[in-house]
């Protein structure tokens, strides 16, 4: 998820070793999953919460959540020749932006309107956004379609009660 790049010129930043990439993205998850694990705990998020929440959230936004992760993990091919101006401290920044981006579109899709307090969304809301966003920084994962696992799975296990395929834009006047 790091948007690095390497170039030939010596003039041009550098950029960071493939291993330190792959350390920050796992103590970033870490730190990420710890976080959500605390937010379960303290605000009594059952797990049929959040399978309700997986299975609400439109198929639109699990496709664009895979394409996102698959861009992402193909660091050489895609980030070398769009982002090979940006050093390493730029590309972290980036990437978080990123994070916190897909955060907020996914609350939006679950809850139909973007509110800077968290805590007027639903808690398993906050989760599965949660999910959503830190799927996109863990190392690794473009390969397979792991949340496109999760959607099948929430789907059936829900009986398609909240399948949707396009979210309703509220908000929006449409």
């Amino acid at each position: 998820m790091i948007f690095l790049a390497s170039n030939s010129n010596s003039s041009s930043p550098k950029s960071l070793p493939h291993w330190l990439i792959f350390s920050l993205k796992m103590v970033g998850c870490g730190i990420g999953f710890a976080g959500l694990m605390w937010y379960v705990m303290n605000n009594s998020v059952m797990g049929s919460d959040v399978v309700r929440g997986l299975a609400a959230v439109p198929f639109v936004f699990y496709l664009m959540a895979e394409l996102l992760d698959t861009i992402v993990d193909m660091n050489k091919v895609v980030y070398t020749p769009l982002f090979k101006n940006y050093s390493g401290y730029v590309a972290i920044g980036l990437t978080i932006i990123t994070i916190v981006c897909m955060f907020f579109v996914t609350l939006w899709a679950l809850s139909g309107s973007i509110t800077l307090s968290i805590g007027s969304a639903g808690a398993s809301s906050v989760v599965v956004a949660a999910i959503f966003a830190l799927y996109l920084l863990a190392p690794n994962t473009g390969k397979e379609k792991l949340l496109l696992y999760l959607f099948v799975g929430a789907s059936i296990a829900t009986w398609g009660a909240y399948l949707s395929i396009i979210p309703s834009f509220t908000g929006f006047g449409l």
